[in-house]
């Protein structure tokens, strides 16, 4: 997204917007250190503008919870371009609650997060010294021109930017992946107890095949509802999407024929409006109900196999299955034996991304 009131930088997988509830716009006190070690300070800078994924007008008509998760920043960032290797580029943000984020140069990570919270801060972005002695040849490999600074947000809290100074542009074309990938699915896609937002699966895919990733992950939310899968087919800005559906489904009490019905609509939506693209469907990765005692393994089956057949059904040549419950084994979940730990992120982002690049072939 191109904002005409922050022209000289691009808020990725923003799609629009809406005033920061959290900030009253009194001038703060605290300072915090910026990338290159100098010191940012805190400033009046308005409510600002909380980064939203998708536009008000599909979240009113999402349930509550999915609302909301939309409006958290995950997988979105705020890029920009020094125009000068010694430029100095002030970008002033805040977050509902204290948090942290990560101003990556293109693929390079930094050594150290950078904590934001309610209190609008500006924090000051450098060029590190060896970015522009890189070879171009060997760092093009990860897709993004080691020039573009990421600022890449965690899930976790709503943020705002309220400010941008400095010599910088959006980046190019050029100095992106040239390709998107477009991810639909539960807490487990937008990516929780994963360590940090770039060891999501969706990240460990996209950076793997070379993609910019547009994360629309919905924590407790991904309902398949009407709203969702007429915003996910009217989209137009991706060129390969997996759709997770839905564990949240499998343990909110849908029934199977709930579950069909609602899959199958969005899912021929959206491969209805984008016939010649890759769409995958990932069903319900490992998790409780396949090896706790006493839980509902068979039900755990039937959304397996009712997504195969939803697929099978349709007419569509570029629509697939990704089989989720063979890519990690259980042990690489977290203690609460749904979400995916670190090695099972890994490990699925290594999967999908196996499957989707002999689909983009």
């Amino acid at each position: 997204m191109h904002s005409d009131t922050y022209p000289s930088v691009s808020l990725h997988n923003v799609a629009e917007t809406v005033p920061a509830d959290w900030v009253d716009g009194r001038a703060g006190t605290d300072g915090t250190t910026g990338t290159d070690g100098t010191t940012g300070t805190a400033e009046s800078a308005g409510t600002g503008d909380q980064l939203c994924r998708v536009p008000a007008s599909v979240g009113e008509n999402l349930n509550v919870d999915a609302r909301e998760r939309l409006r958290h920043p995950t997988g979105c960032e705020v890029r920009f371009v020094p125009e000068r290797d010694d430029a100095v580029v002030a970008v002033t943000l805040s977050a509902a609650e204290t948090t942290v984020f990560r101003p990556f140069w293109g693929e390079f990570q930094p050594s150290e997060p950078l904590e934001l919270g309610p209190t609008p801060t500006t924090f000051e972005f450098v060029i590190p010294e060896r970015i522009p002695l890189l070879d171009d040849a060997t760092t093009r490999a990860g897709a993004f021109s080691p020039r573009v600074c990421r600022l890449r947000f965690e899930a976790w809290a709503p943020v705002a930017i309220h400010g941008v100074t400095g010599d910088c542009r959006p980046p190019t074309a050029d100095e992106l992946p040239a390709r998107r990938y477009l991810a639909y699915g539960t807490s487990i896609t937008e990516g929780a107890s994963a360590s940090a937002t770039h060891l999501t699966y969706v990240a460990r895919v996209a950076r793997g095949l070379g993609l910019d990733a547009l994360n629309l992950g919905c924590s407790g939310s991904a309902f398949c509802e009407s709203a969702m899968a007429e915003h996910l087919a009217g989209r137009d800005d991706w060129d390969i999407a997996t759709l997770a559906l839905s564990v949240n489904m499998a343990n909110r009490g849908f029934t199977l024929a709930q579950f069909c019905e609602r899959a199958g609509t969005l899912v021929n939506a959206v491969a209805d409006v984008h016939p010649n693209r890759p769409v995958a469907c990932v069903t319900l990765f490992p998790y409780h109900a396949d090896v706790i005692r006493g839980d509902d393994a068979e039900r755990a089956t039937a959304f397996r196999s009712a997504l195969r057949t939803i697929v099978a059904d349709s007419s569509h040549d570029d629509l697939h299955v990704i089989a989720g419950e063979d890519l990690m084994e259980p042990t690489a979940l977290t203690a609460d034996i749904l979400h995916p730990g670190d090695a099972g992120m890994e490990a699925i982002g290594r999967g999908i991304a196996r499957r989707l690049d002999e689909l983009l072939d």
